[in-house]
């Protein structure tokens, strides 16, 4: 059986696969692009009141919407849910809502009284006293089609500047 090998022994070959194993080594800054560009969009959700897929969220309570205060469907007046924050975690990055109603409002779900016998709360001007409220989904976190294009093109450029010869646009 014959065989045939090639063996390059190019310095500037050489010095782009180094490149691209150091940056193969140390995705941080793909990450940390990939934290703020998804902060961004799903920020964007909250003035666009769409979910990932772009649906629109569910319309307000006619009775709660009489009297909210805030410009929009999530948003009151500190527009404190929709301040999306990212970090590293491990190896990939996390995005949410430092809220803790953050959960309900994104999946929707029951809720239900943990000590007491009823919830009571007001709106509209009125005050209510039910076993239980359920919130509709309002979903802000999660990747749109876009999102996805996006974060793969950051991963791209991540190792394509690595593996571009210094100085090199």
């Amino acid at each position: 059986m014959s065989s045939a090998s090639i063996t390059i022994d190019l310095d500037e070959v050489n010095d782009a696969l180094a490149r691209l194993l150091a940056a193969a080594g140390d995705i941080t800054p793909a990450l940390k692009n990939i934290g703020e560009y998804e902060a961004k969009a799903t920020r964007r959700r909250f003035i666009d009141e769409r979910d990932p897929d772009g649906k629109t969220w569910a319309a307000l309570n006619p009775l709660y919407a009489k009297t909210k205060k805030g410009p929009g469907i999530l948003r009151g007046q500190t527009r404190s849910l929709s301040q999306i924050v990212w970090q590293l975690a491990g190896d990939g990055v996390e995005i949410g809502s430092n809220e803790v109603y953050a959960r309900i409002h994104n999946e929707g779900g029951t809720i239900v009284p943990k000590n007491a016998a009823a919830l009571v709360f007001s709106m509209g001007g009125q005050t209510f006293k039910v076993k239980s409220v359920t919130m509709p989904r309002r979903q802000f976190l999660g990747f749109s089609d876009e999102d996805v294009t996006e974060i793969l093109a950051i991963v791209q450029d991540h190792f394509l500047a690595a593996i571009s010869p210094a100085g090199a646009p």
